[in-house]
């Protein structure tokens, strides 16, 4: 929370200082406090920016009504509010939601009432701010590709190669942040770099700057041919770099063309502290990409109009040569062509023809020959780009387009061209050459569809999945009729598959599940892979909720059928929740994030299942959440304590030991039960650290208790232990710690565990058991008779006791099956010699029905409640000094 406050504005002075003095600070948030308008206009123009929540009351000395709402909104202050005022006046209720309120609270307060809008307040605040965040990051990728794609554009746009390297040097200065950059070239004759493009560096120093080759950073970019990447470390002094500048950090890219570097591509900082990220590399990795195209398009242009203009000159000298040139072109990498207009001949070079697979003699030297090649989508544009360089209506031909390669696949090419004309102005021929770009094109289609599409399954991610359900939203706005919904699907369990049969396979399934769900859905219809074992489906125009159902039924069928993957039969669920959208206004984030509820309600309700998403599910989910934040911190803050529960003999009315039970000293709530918070610690793993809080606890006091009083020597202490604890690679020594810490002997402490762990005990946790068994701990089972196991499994297991779960014992008198089942299980217990105690007993009358039915111990309300550790210590010195501390030991000895 940090330096967060909340402004509290009310001429109530009571009621103002109890919510700054005491209401507020148990949030955690700092407060300020103004009783009139002119104090609070001055508190929000000196904290705006530290404000996060204003608690107003309209009924101001200085402001009435709505006069201060409208100041705020005047000033432009976007801080939310909560209205608090005793006024019932419709018209001002609706007015101040009109002016932005969040919430409005009626006098008297209740004070929960305005803890809870404060909280929910806070908490939208936040997720609009995480919103927000996530759009500004996503119009950052989209500003990187757009100027990525922009300067990929201009280098097949122009051949003028200033400007192409300009905007190069542009990009890379505004990317990545820097303070200066260049492009320098290598001039061969004097072996030094000399600077060529430049931003935010002196026009002085341009024209006679050299950068010395033998600078160790440019030698080592230009000679290994990778970025260099260095800042200044700590208190270090400045970098002196070539250009002779002091800098923080640096950044330096060769530009190379088939393995060899001829210059470099750099960004600097020296006027602040930034360094280049692994990011800023990559941008400039792109960039330099471009540049060395862009570089050596123009030699390329430059070789060409320097040989077009020499025929021009000198056509009878460049006859004779011919052979010499017929020898020079076939060397050349790019493949040459030349149009003769008056004869309509084209010569083709060898180079032109293997471009596209083609001996010498399988293409006609006609301009047909070569359009019948392209592209019919791409024909018409690349004659338009010809026909309109011949009539001089640009400086140059030059077209990208795709050309049937002999192997039957289309291959992209480059053609560049220049015509030449008579003095008439009528072209007479064009000639030019013809490069395959088909990687760099195939690279770029790569870079668009991985921003957009997941790696692994291919399908859309989650970026474009926002795409379309933003125009989604869209059209649910114009048309009345069009709704729409948006399904997100969490595979159950999914863990145990990458435990089970490893990573690999998880990936693969995955990618089955993903074909699966594509099969079934409409091409309208958007199926996106969020990660992880995450699927959303978007349906569009939906006409009715049965409709949805009907897919979702669907789904959870298919998923009944096991999945054959490496001829492993894989069998899993899925949990589904659903949001329908076109009605309530809602952004595509908000869409997403109220499905997600709705699937963790289907999940908490068993899984496997569809659950509809309803408004109350979003409060109970940031109940959820706020509890969960809470217990980590209560693990932190040592909030967490045993209570201890007497357990007594039932014959004699002995005390033979405690269990130990968790409470929660909540800082708001107060003392919350287990129920409240351990199924929550089992779903979030923090039960382990749960357990083992409880547990270090108990034998730390149950060992104290047995050197401080000559009544506890022989008393145990019992600690209820979670099957995740059980199944923990290090348990067995953690507790072997605990045990050796606190000096208990391991006899005198039993764990209770549920009958579902024994139920699901494989090889790993019978070896725990053993380890506990040849310590000396025992082990108990705890709410016997509720999990579904057979008492058969008592004989196969070191079990040492049972506890009869309450539910029996409640219903034990107007049930006569109930006691039948209690009577049964002392009765099998006892030949197995295992110990039984009853849970709940809470009137005389269940413990004589126990007692007639040879139930040894028990434990519940009417021996005592669970006791604070003063309690139980009173109760110690009582029987110790040989006093009756309670009734009920009356009640078990009479």
């Amino acid at each position: 929370m940090g330096n967060e406050i909340i402004l509290v504005v009310d001429n109530d002075r009571q009621v103002a200082d109890y919510v700054t003095g005491t209401l507020i600070p148990s949030l955690g948030y700092k407060s300020l406090v103004a009783y009139d308008a002119k104090s609070a206009l001055a508190y929000i123009r000196q904290y705006e920016k530290q404000i996060s929540l204003i608690l107003l009351e309209l009924q101001l000395p200085d402001m009435q009504d709505l006069d201060f709402l409208k100041k705020l909104s005047e000033l432009g202050v976007s801080t939310p509010f909560i209205v608090i005022t005793g006024s019932k006046k419709e018209e001002i209720i609706d007015k101040t939601f009109l002016l932005g309120a969040a919430d409005f609270i009626q006098k008297p307060i209740d004070m929960e009432v305005l803890k809870h809008a404060i909280w929910k307040t806070l908490e939208t605040e936040q997720l609009r701010e995480e919103r927000e965040r996530h759009v500004r990051e996503l119009e950052e990728q989209i500003n990187w590709l757009t100027s990525i794609s922009d300067v990929g554009r201009s280098v097949t746009s122009t051949l003028d190669l200033d400007e192409v390297l300009t905007r190069i040097v542009d990009a890379s200065v505004e990317l990545t942040g820097a303070d200066q950059g260049f492009i320098a070239l290598l001039d061969k004759t004097s072996q030094e770099l000399y600077l060529r493009v430049v931003k935010n560096i002196d026009d002085d120093r341009v024209s006679t700057l050299r950068l010395p080759v033998s600078d160790p950073l440019v030698s080592q970019a230009l000679n290994f041919g990778k970025p260099i990447r260095i800042s200044r470390k700590g208190n270090e002094n400045p970098l002196k770099v070539c250009t002779g500048l002091l800098v923080t950090s640096l950044l330096h890219v060769p530009l190379s063309y088939k393995g060899t570097s001829f210059g470099v591509l750099s960004v600097n900082n020296h006027a602040t502290m930034r360094k280049f990220t692994a990011q800023d590399e990559a941008v400039l990795v792109s960039l330099a990409g471009y540049a060395s195209i862009a570089i050596e398009n123009a030699n390329l242009y430059h070789q060409i109009q320097q040989e077009l203009s020499e025929r021009v000159k000198a056509e009878e000298a460049l006859r004779v040569s011919e052979e010499r040139y017929a020898l020079a072109v076939s060397g050349a990498n790019d493949g040459i062509w030349d149009w003769d207009l008056k004869t309509n001949f084209v010569y083709f070079s060898d180079r032109w023809k293997s471009l596209l697979g083609l001996e010498s003699d399988e293409i006609e030297n006609t301009i047909d020959a070569w359009f019948d090649r392209i592209h019919p989508e791409d024909l018409e544009q690349v004659k338009l780009n010809l026909f309109a360089h011949m009539k001089r209506r640009t400086p140059h031909f030059i077209s990208e387009y795709r050309m049937l390669h002999k192997n039957g696949e289309y291959r992209w090419m480059l053609t560049r061209g220049l015509a030449v004309w008579d003095d008439e102005g009528n072209a007479v021929r064009v000639a030019g050459s013809q490069s395959d770009i088909t990687d760099r094109k195939c690279a770029e289609q790569k870079l668009l569809h991985d921003a957009l599409h997941d790696a692994l399954t291919g399908l859309p991610n989650r970026n474009l999945l926002i795409s379309h359900l933003e125009h989604a939203i869209e059209q649910s706005k114009r048309r009345k009729d069009y709704k729409f919904a948006v399904l997100l699907l969490d595979l159950d369990h999914f863990k145990n598959v990458n435990d089970s049969f490893g990573h690999i396979m998880g990936d693969k399934l995955l990618t089955s599940v993903g074909y699966l769900l594509k099969d079934g859905l409409r091409s309208t219809d958007t199926l996106a892979r969020f990660g992880g074992d995450e699927y959303v489906i978007l349906l569009e125009d939906v006409k009715s909720v049965e409709n949805v159902k009907k897919i979702t039924d669907w789904i959870h069928k298919k998923f009944q059928d096991p999945i054959t993957i490496n001829h492993h039969q894989v069998y899993i669920t899925t949990s589904i929740g659903v949001v329908f959208g076109g009605g309530e206004e809602m952004t595509a984030e908000e869409t997403l994030r109220d499905a997600d509820i709705a699937m963790y309600v289907a999940k908490a309700n068993g899984r496997a299942r569809t659950e509809i998403f309803e408004p109350s599910m979003r409060e109970n989910v940031l109940l959820r959440l706020t509890l969960e934040a809470d217990l980590r911190n209560a693990l932190d803050n040592k909030e967490l304590e045993p209570y201890y529960q007497p357990i007594v003999s039932l014959e004699t009315g002995t005390l033979i030991g405690f269990e130990a039970l968790a409470r929660w000293n909540h800082p708001r709530r107060g003392v919350l039960n287990p129920a409240v918070f351990i199924p929550l610690a089992e779903d979030t793993g923090m039960i382990i650290d749960v357990d083992r809080w409880i547990l270090r606890k108990a034998c730390f006091q149950m060992h104290e208790w047995q050197k401080k009083y000559e009544v506890c020597r022989d008393l145990t202490i019992s600690v209820n232990i979670s099957g995740k604890q059980i199944r923990h690679y290090d348990f067995v020594s953690f507790l072997k710690g605990v045990l050796n810490d606190s000096g208990l002997q391991p006899q005198s402490l039993k764990l209770e565990i549920t009958e579902r762990t024994v139920v699901d005990m494989n090889e790993m946790t019978m070896s725990v058991f053993e380890e506990l068994r040849e310590l000396g701990v025992q082990l108990q089972i705890d709410d016997f008779g509720i999990g579904y196991s057979s008492l058969g499994y008592l004989s196969r297991f070191p079990i040492d006791g049972l506890k009869i779960d309450s539910s029996f014992v409640n219903r034990m008198l107007e049930n006569g099956g109930q006691e039948d089942i209690v009577q049964a299980i002392v009765m099998l217990t006892n030949r197995l010699n295992i110990r039984v105690i009853a849970e709940g007993v809470e009137t005389s009358d269940q413990m004589e029905k126990l007692r007639v039915l040879g139930c040894e111990y028990g434990q519940g309300f009417l021996v005592a409640t669970p006791l604070k550790r003063q309690d139980v210590e009173a109760l110690l010195e009582d029987l110790s000094d040989g006093r009756e501390p309670r009734a009920f030991w009356n009640l078990l000895t009479d």
